[in-house]
């Protein structure tokens, strides 16, 4: 049976959402504080618990935990595009955030005392260097991997009542 699907909403609303969270963050000069930036994951979890409840509700709680997980981790994959489109997209709209980035990243490195200066310029050229393939990679990497884990809370808790016995028989 075809399940009805409610994880392209969830996942726009949700990312544009985090996109907002994140602006405003960086706008107030909060975004590079220690902690800062998991704030934007609390609408993450919360939309993807809300996107496994929808989805039990539209078919009738007839679901199991994978078609829950499933429908899920595709509204996490569409927030990893929407986050991953402005980050690319922050970084021409605001050109300082690579330098307050790299900035911080270099008092992270200058806070451990067995790294050396040349350590520390070694890792920043590199970081430098690399920066896209870092951002890309970091976003897709963070955001897919908090998808999971949301992804299995949103399946644990919504209703679950098995497939529909009724409709086992119809053709897909």
């Amino acid at each position: 049976m075809k399940k009805k699907d409610t994880h392209i909403m969830y996942g726009f609303i949700v990312g544009i959402v985090m996109v907002i969270i994140n602006m405003i963050l960086y706008v107030l000069g909060l975004a590079f504080k220690p902690g800062m930036q998991y704030i934007a994951y609390i609408p993450f979890l919360i939309g993807i618990i809300l996107n496994a409840m929808a989805f039990s509700k539209a078919n009738d709680g007839y679901v199991t935990f994978g078609n829950i997980f499933g429908s899920c981790f595709k509204a996490s994959m569409i927030i990893t595009i929407v986050i991953l489109a402005w980050s690319i997209l922050s970084m021409y709209i605001f050109p300082e955030m690579k330098d307050k980035a790299m900035s911080v990243a270099r008092e992270k490195m200058a806070e451990n005392p067995k790294m050396t200066d040349e350590q520390m310029d070694m890792g920043m050229n590199m970081m430098k260097k690399y920066w896209n393939v870092f951002l890309i990679g970091g976003v897709i990497v963070g955001t897919m991997f908090f998808g999971a884990i949301f992804s299995l809370i949103g399946g644990a808790v919504a209703e679950k009542k098995g497939e529909n016995p009724f409709k086992a028989n119809e053709p897909i």
